[in-house]
């Protein structure tokens, strides 16, 4: 129990509903992998990788501010704040929707191969990733943790129940993706139970205050999204007349290789926290003390997940989705390579958001991002340069954020006196 008291508050609330979430999310992709095989399951995998990368890389920024200023009033008067951030997250849903429909046709049969009702979950997913993200700001600035971890619970075992009622009545790939797109709505109901005394009075919120940070928090977010969801794009892209198993063969050995990754989200939700507060109280040698005994033992889990992929890898993704999904060795270890690499990027990136350093967080992304084209441009074997260009991409960003921390912690005379966030 002491170690649980050292924990920031809601870490295992959040962890547990994590944990729901992460089951069902593979209970999902094992059924959908199954039912309709790799060349059918592409699309619907790509569905999946693509709202990893709207949600965290759109809407997480705008749930980040939000949660900052509900955090900051007393007597949960969020009515201002979420009349703001509303009118900001649909101005977002609206132009990427737009977006979206211009590329219709192309969306629907280069990357979902001709299958409507997938343009229609992605949608969908826009929408209910826009209201889930602000809801789960609003509650984490509340401390309202039990309903944040249960958004998680809704969207991922929701995501289950539509997928087997839709079977029965659309049936085929549109029921997949149709599920995918509902469950941030179911996610969104279960949070929203049982939540009373909020207040919709206070002083209006202006745009600036949720919008100062919001910039460099939105390219950092977006770099990262995308340096976590490009390669089974660049796969799917690339591959040729008969490759066309290849991208949901791909998608779901990065799912097992990225297990211990899923599991990290943990570590981040309370990394954060604890980090900005020694950089609050100047407490620079016990952030350096804490941060090097992170990042070995990030380095342990990374090391263990390498081996247990180039030993039990390709056995895991047999076993779990059919051997019409087997993979060679080194694609496993490669991409158990990378994913340690990422959380070691994960980790350094908590540390430059802790001292202030947004700006220099994203640039550190936007560098990785740079380098994954020119790999993958080398070279002819398909998953190979995918994998390659991953691994070099979140080396580059690893390296860049340890050289820009460690230039930040050295000039901390500077910036520490300053206003939170104006030493962008």
């Amino acid at each position: 129990m002491k170690l649980l008291d050292r924990l920031p508050k809601g870490t295992v609330a959040v962890s547990g509903g994590l944990v729901v979430n992460g089951l069902a999310a593979y209970a999902f992709i094992t059924l959908a992998s199954r039912d309709l095989g790799p060349e059918d399951y592409t699309p619907v995998g790509l569905l999946w990788a693509l709202s990893f990368l709207l949600g965290p890389g759109f809407f997480q920024p705008l749930e980040q501010e939000v949660a900052r200023i509900v955090a900051a009033r007393s007597g949960g008067r969020i009515g201002p704040v979420v009349r703001t951030a509303g009118c900001i997250g649909a101005g977002m849903v609206g132009l990427l929707a737009v977006l979206a429909l211009m590329l219709g046709g192309r969306i629907r049969h280069d990357l979902f191969d001709g299958h409507g009702l997938l343009v229609v979950g992605l949608l969908l997913v826009l929408v209910g990733l826009g209201i889930g993200h602000l809801v789960r700001g609003v509650l984490a600035g509340l401390g309202r943790f039990g309903g944040y971890a249960r958004y998680f619970i809704g969207d991922g075992v929701g995501r289950l129940v539509m997928v087997l009622v839709l079977v029965g009545t659309v049936g085929g790939v549109g029921a997949y993706g149709l599920a995918v797109g509902l469950a941030p709505f179911i996610g969104v109901v279960l949070a929203l139970a049982g939540q009373r005394d909020l207040s919709l009075e206070g002083p209006a919120e202006p745009a600036g205050a949720l919008s100062r940070a919001l910039g460099a928090l939105l390219v950092a977010s977006v770099a990262t999204a995308l340096v976590l969801n490009v390669s089974p794009l660049a796969v799917k892209v690339l591959a040729g007349p008969d490759q066309a198993d290849d991208p949901g063969r791909f998608l779901n050995a990065l799912l097992i290789a990225r297990v211990p990754l899923f599991f990290f989200q943990a570590v981040q939700a309370s990394l954060l926290p604890r980090l900005s507060a020694l950089v609050g109280a100047g407490r620079f040698d016990e952030l350096v003390h804490v941060f090097r005994r992170l990042l070995g033992l990030v380095a342990g889990i990374g090391g263990t997940a390498i081996v247990v992929c180039a030993v039990l890898g390709t056995w895991i993704v047999e076993f779990a989705f059919g051997a019409d999904f087997a993979v060679e060795r080194q694609d496993m270890v490669l991409l158990a390579a990378s994913s340690a690499v990422l959380m070691v990027a994960l980790s350094f990136a908590q540390a430059l958001m802790a001292c202030r350093a947004q700006g220099r967080m994203a640039l550190a992304w936007v560098l990785g991002l740079a380098v994954f084209p020119l790999v993958v441009a080398l070279g002819e074997d398909l998953f190979l340069r995918v994998e390659l260009g991953l691994l070099a991409a979140v080396s580059v960003t690893a390296t860049s954020m340890a050289v820009l921390l460690v230039e930040r912690l050295r000039s901390r005379d500077r910036w520490h006196s300053m206003e939170p966030w104006s030493a962008l």
